[in-house]
C-alpha cells in the first residue's frame, strides 16, 4: 500500500458525552503504516450548554497534534464539521503509534455523534 492508494478508516463514537475530559477512543493504524488525519465531524445528540467543547485527535503528549473540531453551544442535531486539521507536513502519524481521540470536557453538558477519518499508507 502506497501514499497514493492509502486504506481509509473512519472512527465512529456514537453519543460520545462532550461534557467531561476524557479519552474517548485509542486506535493504532494497520502495523508499519503511517498515517493522515483526514477530517473529523459530529452531529450533537445532545444539546451543548454553557462552553463550546474541543473534539482533539493527537498523542499523548499533544491533545491536537493532528486536528481538532469545535462542538459549539448548540441544540441537538446540529453538525459539526469545520474542524482544524494540521497541514500534511505536522499531520503525519508515525507507524505502529497510538492516536488519542478526546475531548475537553468544556461544556457542563452534552453528547454527539463523533466520526474521524484517517488514510493509512
Amino acid at each position: 500500500m502506497a501514499y497514493h492508494d492509502p486504506f481509509h478508516a473512519t472512527y465512529t463514537l456514537p453519543a460520545a458525552s462532550l461534557a467531561s475530559a476524557a479519552t474517548l477512543l485509542s486506535v493504532t493504524g494497520p502495523a508499519g503504516k503511517k498515517g493522515r488525519l483526514v477530517g473529523i465531524t459530529g452531529v450533537v445528540t445532545t444539546g451543548v450548554t454553557d462552553a463550546a467543547a474541543a473534539v482533539t485527535v493527537g498523542t499523548g503528549a499533544d491533545a491536537d497534534a493532528y486536528g481538532a473540531l469545535s462542538v459549539p453551544v448548540c441544540a441537538a442535531g446540529t453538525s459539526a464539521n469545520d474542524a482544524t486539521v494540521q497541514p500534511a507536513d505536522a499531520n503525519l502519524i508515525p507507524a505502529d503509534s497510538v492516536v488519542e481521540i478526546a475531548t475537553d470536557g468544556a461544556a457542563t453538558a452534552g453528547a454527539a455523534d463523533i466520526a474521524v477519518h484517517i488514510a493509512w499508507f
